[in-house]
């Protein structure tokens, strides 16, 4: 199985690596499951997740939703990395399909683009799960992201 991360593509900018890292930081739900950025590339990124009672469902795999969460995640990095620094994503729609359970100590992410736009962006994702050494596919997921223009930031 796939278990290294995309060597083809271009490196990223430091500026919008930093960018990306800063924006993946500022969202509660992965930092508080323990996710992390373990690769950013042109038009590729990748999100691993140990395993923990924070992501688990009943019969102890990754919850679905979680599942989907990564995967919205990792698409939309993937996204980040083909858009103008001053401009923001945010996902229309995914579609996400289970191929087999989440039963692993670490859950990868890897999304990667397929098209990208003025204003939209369709990416892909596949995730993984770990057990012992062995990568085993979960899932795959085909999204559509909202590529946002700038704006005046909100005040809370």
């Amino acid at each position: 199985m796939v278990n290294a991360p995309v060597s083809h593509a271009a490196p990223l900018d430091d500026a919008v690596a930093a960018k990306i890292r800063a924006s993946f930081d500022k969202q509660g739900v992965m930092t508080h499951w323990g996710a992390h950025l373990s690769h950013l590339a042109d038009g590729h990124c990748e999100i691993s997740l140990p395993f923990s009672d924070k992501v688990n469902q009943q019969h102890g795999y990754f919850h679905g939703g979680v599942i989907g969460a990564i995967a919205d995640s990792a698409g939309g990095y993937a996204g980040y990395t083909r858009i103008s620094p001053d401009h923001e994503l945010v996902t229309a729609e995914y579609k996400l399909n289970i191929l087999a359970p989440g039963k692993g100590d670490t859950l990868v992410g890897r999304g990667q683009v397929v098209k990208s736009g003025r204003s939209l962006i369709v990416a892909t994702a596949e995730l993984f799960v770990i057990e012992n050494g062995k990568w085993t596919m979960c899932a795959l997921m085909q999204q559509t992201l909202f590529v946002l223009a700038p704006t005046t930031p909100a005040t809370r």
